[in-house]
């Protein structure tokens, strides 16, 4: 390796990130990496797929998702006949069968199936750590967000300066992406559909998060007991079980639940008394 690859291959192991994004928050150690991260918020995606149109914006996403449709698995599952292209993702897989944890915390024990499960954990035990989910709080509502840019396109909904609005409903959503997800939910149209079943869905989430039924993925781990889940949404829930909190109350008789289902079954004890 020459001395000026070597020092570009350097830069992967320092903790300096000077390439900030002027639009949000997030830093790169690369210029490289800050230019392809930018077509987030351009919506630029260049690399589109010759079979069915899906476009990205990375290549490498690209050639990944051109191999589900030839089928090029490396890797099958014995078990339930999955298939992957990475030996990684492979062999992580296999763990969702036997039950091994083979990642585990140095600082206090806790064990996980995934690597990036114990990285995301291990940041957990710095005392400056801030949960990314708590970084960005609307003025307005007080909801939280991962990142800068995602709180101000939503806070456009409360102002009205939203110019993502559907034309059949009239509804403001944050962004272009937000907007065709959501007329689907008019026209009817699904077009992510499941290879393994064959069941349809409005957006690429909900298949993703759908086709853990059948890979048995649980990538949202509990910090406090362990306990794994395949969305994030049910991991907030449940994590309200360790810290007592009760966001949804009853306005008839005060009394507070975890998760606003559980409030709307609770209000039907009340109906007889209106």
């Amino acid at each position: 390796m020459s001395k000026g690859a070597l020092t570009v291959h350097m830069v992967i192991h320092s903790k300096e990130r000077p390439f900030p994004c002027d639009i949000c928050d997030r830093t790169f150690k690369r210029a490289f990496e800050l230019k392809s991260h930018k077509k987030i918020h351009t919506g630029e995606k260049n690399h589109v797929c010759d079979i069915c149109g899906y476009s990205c914006i990375q290549r490498a996403n690209l050639v990944n998702h051109r191999k589900r449709h030839l089928s090029e698995y490396k890797y099958k599952c014995e078990v339930c006949n999955t298939g992957f292209y990475t030996k990684t993702t492979f062999q992580e897989h296999k763990t969702i069968h036997t039950g091994e944890k083979p990642y585990q915390c140095d600082i206090c024990g806790l064990a996980y199936r995934y690597r990036y499960r114990l990285m995301l954990h291990k940041k957990t035990h710095d005392p400056n750590f801030v949960p990314p989910a708590k970084k960005h709080e609307c003025d307005i509502c007080k909801k939280r967000f991962a990142r800068k840019q995602v709180m101000l396109l939503h806070l456009k909904s409360h102002t009205g300066e939203s110019q993502f609005v559907c034309d059949i409903c009239g509804k403001n959503v944050a962004s272009k992406a937000s907007l065709m997800v959501h007329v689907r939910t008019h026209t009817g149209e699904k077009p992510n559909v499941c290879d393994v079943c064959g069941k349809a869905f409005i957006s690429r989430n909900y298949l993703r998060v759908h086709q853990r039924t059948h890979t048995g993925e649980k990538p949202h781990t509990c910090d406090q007991c362990g306990k794994s889940f395949t969305q994030r949404s049910t991991l907030v829930v449940h994590t309200r079980s360790h810290t007592g909190q009760r966001p949804y109350m009853c306005h008839v008789c005060q009394k507070g639940f975890v998760a606003r289902t559980l409030l709307v079954t609770h209000q039907k004890n009340h109906e007889h008394m209106f």
